[in-house]
């Protein structure tokens, strides 16, 4: 079947590229329709994923092994990506097999006119491997690690020395954490639960009711899943949870909760007392957030369109609000590639606007409650920068302790999260403290 699952990751690729859509969502899209086997489908998510976050070591490649520098089509482009990282990147195919089933691939596509080309450049990779410029040169980092030069140099910006951590990071598989539902069980019957349905989780050591997964395979589709007994999360989220310091009968207002996962996990730190309120901007999620909550039987979860920006009048005050903000989403690059890919400049409003929801956010807390602003992200002009600004705007309001321990980097006002060196999600956590 790995004929067919060639041309189905062929298939979602290109999609992509002539609609600009987002990778995860169109192969979840293409796997629910593929009708394969499961070894089928791993192989097309491979394919997919590896051309995305590879894809300017690719192009280098194909750049490199061009004999006439022409344009070429969207069409024979994907079939070189996808061709080359199989050559490149994937163990146990022999090359010339690979190069092989490429070119019988391009026949039955819109690529049909360039069999040649895509025959030459295949075996020329086959024969040459992983070409890079010089270590010394300036676009060394970025091929190796497909990175753009100009996010390669911000990150230097913010890493300095560690930064090639950080891009060989974004290359690694991630982690997938879950928490337990403690409202319906507890680690041990959940680990024991999820092994007869033949998957393995470790607990976290730094944070009770929190696991990952050794083994991964079709998680969602166990009895556990189904029947509520964990949802996914990651680590740098429950840990933003924990920064709130949620007390019984608290009651907490998430202003930017979709898809809800910190939200349903602050109503089971609660255990089903006080109340939370998911708020988004998109009609569409608070169905999504409001069925997830059904199926963890969250009694003290409600969900409701809302502006983040925009202060309602007859919002009510709470003890606790999570203020995780829209931003460039730079922590998250191993979950969502395409995220590197985006020029910087698309970034430039952010801040702003993640200065106005904090301050819209900060009038719904009551004098002595707790707010926790938070990002995926790894700017200082969308963390740091934006809450010190909004401190010394706002002095009824102070920096507080994150509560957590061992793991992460403390700054100015918050805590930091690198996959790196926490093996998470790339996060800003910030807890603040309203005095009057």
């Amino acid at each position: 079947m790995k004929s067919s699952s060639r041309y189905a990751a062929f298939s979602i690729l290109l999609s992509m590229e002539q609609e600009n859509a987002y990778s995860n969502i169109q192969l979840d899209r293409a796997l629910s329709a593929f009708t394969g086997e499961r070894r089928d489908k791993a192989f097309i998510s491979l394919l997919v994923n590896g051309v995305c976050e590879r894809r300017l070591t690719l192009d280098f490649q194909i750049r490199t092994h061009l004999t006439q520098k022409s344009r070429i089509k969207p069409a024979v482009r994907v079939l070189l990506r996808l061709g080359i990282y199989e050559i490149l990147f994937c163990d146990g195919i022999p090359p010339r097999a690979s190069v092989n089933e490429y070119v019988e691939l391009a026949k039955n596509t819109a690529a049909r006119h360039a069999t040649g080309l895509i025959n030459a450049i295949l075996r020329r990779t086959a024969e040459n491997g992983l070409l890079l410029p010089p270590e010394a040169h300036a676009d060394y980092l970025s091929v190796r690690y497909s990175f753009p030069s100009e996010t390669v140099a911000l990150l230097k910006s913010i890493y300095g020395e560690n930064t090639e951590r950080f891009l060989a990071s974004s290359l690694e598989k991630p982690k997938i954490y879950g928490r337990v539902n403690t409202n319906k069980t507890d680690l041990p019957f959940l680990q024991d639960a999820l092994q007869q349905e033949g998957l393995e989780i470790m607990p976290c050591e730094n944070l009770p009711d929190s696991f990952y997964f050794l083994s991964t395979a079709a998680f969602m589709q166990t009895r556990a899943f189904r029947n509520g007994l964990f949802h996914i999360q990651d680590l740098s989220s429950q840990l933003c949870c924990k920064a709130l310091q949620l007390e019984a009968d608290n009651s907490l207002l998430d202003v930017c909760a979709a898809p809800g996962g910190k939200a349903f996990t602050a109503a089971e730190i609660l255990q089903n007392t006080g109340s939370v309120l998911a708020c988004d901007i998109h009609e569409h999620k608070i169905k999504l957030m409001t069925d997830g909550a059904k199926r963890l039987g969250l009694t003290n979860f409600s969900a409701r369109l809302r502006d983040a920006s925009v202060f309602d009048t007859n919002g009510g005050l709470f003890d606790r609000i999570l203020c995780d903000v829209p931003c460039s989403g730079l922590g998250v690059i191993r979950k969502k590639p395409e995220i590197k890919y985006r020029p910087l400049s698309g970034n430039a409003g952010l801040p702003e606007l993640q200065l106005a929801i904090l301050e819209t956010s900060a009038r719904y807390l009551k004098p002595g409650g707790r707010l926790v602003y938070s990002t995926c992200t790894v700017t200082k002009e969308e963390n740091e920068d934006v809450v010190l600004h909004f401190l010394q705007k706002h002095p009824e309001f102070s920096p507080a302790e994150t509560g957590i321990n061992g793991i992460g980097c403390k700054s100015d006002c918050g805590l930091r999260l690198s996959p790196f060196a926490d093996d998470c999600d790339g996060f800003f956590i910030a807890p603040l403290i309203r005095r009057s």
